[in-house]
């Protein structure tokens, strides 16, 4: 009896897992969904530039990726919750850009917010790559990305008149670096009779999200063992891909909208935040030997930023084309990571 009754439990387990782990997605997924819907709402109602929109959407839609890593490492599983951030990263630059490009047929970016956007995501991206291969200690390396991501924030934040102090440091940018001007206007009448409910549920919504990402990463980390997942294919891409998903609604969103400058910006602004929050800040205080094993994954991730940075420079378009070629890249880059190589 005894021997049946462990049986009996040993296949309750996985079960309770499956439906456990369900109930953090739905919650985690639904709660970033409201907490991106109040932060753009938020900005929208009160004009601010197309890439401030981004960054917010970024904001939100990140939250399931910050919370998973956080509670990864806090469970002593720091080689999944790194695998959470970069594997986030890639799969933003394959979805977000790469897939609502192809699906709507073709994504349009304004050049100066894109080379923006740009600049800013790759020189954070290169810096965590940096300290991960210890060319950088994790304090050099927070006091080089904080005051670019600062700076980054104070020109959005600005107006045309306040950037125009600014002159004297953008004067060798390149022409429209700091047009950020709203570009959407025919949302600005119905945004400005919208509600403000979604905005007054954020903290309701950040609450789920942090509590679902809590529940999801602890049971998948409970079923780790019994379906032979490594901890590389468990946080790269498994967890990776599913907190990602508030983050390609809001990019489909945008899409459909015909606000490519606004997807772009929260596509860059969500890798930025990932490696900000989820990587440099945490390294301050456990060090970087969780996130070792992920030096090989950075160079696939450079190597898609470029192509999504490059490829629109030309005709300030991501073309349906463009996008099938980042989507081949990261599903060849998911294979070599389940068969191991």
């Amino acid at each position: 009896m005894p021997g049946s009754l462990v049986g009996e439990d040993f296949r309750i387990a996985p079960v309770v897992t499956v439906l456990a782990f369900a109930v953090g997605l739905a919650a985690t997924l639904a709660s970033s969904e409201l907490f991106a819907r109040g932060l753009t709402r938020l900005g929208t109602k009160l004009g601010f530039s197309e890439g401030l929109i981004g960054l917010l959407a970024a904001l939100g839609a990140d939250s399931p990726e910050l919370s998973s890593a956080v509670a990864a490492l806090a469970a002593g599983a720091g080689s999944v919750g790194v695998g959470v951030i970069v594997g986030s990263n890639l799969f933003n630059l394959a979805a977000l850009l790469g897939l609502t490009s192809v699906v709507a047929g073709g994504i349009s970016i304004r050049r100066g917010p894109l080379l923006l956007d740009a600049s800013v995501g790759l020189l954070i991206t290169l810096v965590a790559a940096a300290m991960v291969a210890g060319l950088l200690p994790p304090a050099v390396s927070a006091a080089v990305v904080l005051p670019i991501a600062a700076f980054y924030v104070v020109i959005l934040t600005s107006s045309h008149r306040r950037l125009g102090r600014l002159a004297p440091v953008l004067a060798t940018a390149p022409h429209g670096f700091g047009e950020i001007a709203y570009e959407v206007a025919h949302d600005r009448p119905r945004a400005t009779h919208e509600s403000w409910v979604p905005a007054a549920l954020i903290p309701i919504a950040l609450a789920g999200v942090v509590g679902g990402s809590f529940v999801m990463v602890r049971e998948a980390l409970a079923a780790e063992l019994w379906l032979h997942l490594s901890a590389v294919v468990l946080g790269t891409i498994v967890l990776a891909a599913l907190t990602s998903l508030p983050n390609l609604w809001v990019a489909l969103r945008f899409a459909r909208t015909d606000r490519g400058t606004a997807l772009f910006s929260s596509a860059m602004n969500s890798n930025s935040i990932n490696l900000v929050g989820g990587l440099v800040a945490p390294a301050l205080f456990i060090g970087t030997a969780a996130a070792r094993g992920s030096l090989t994954n950075f160079i696939w991730l450079i190597d898609l930023m470029l192509l999504a940075v490059l490829a629109p420079l030309p005709r300030k378009r991501i073309r349906p084309l463009t996008g099938g070629v980042m989507i081949a890249i990261y599903l060849i880059f998911v294979l070599l990571q389940v068969v191991g190589i």
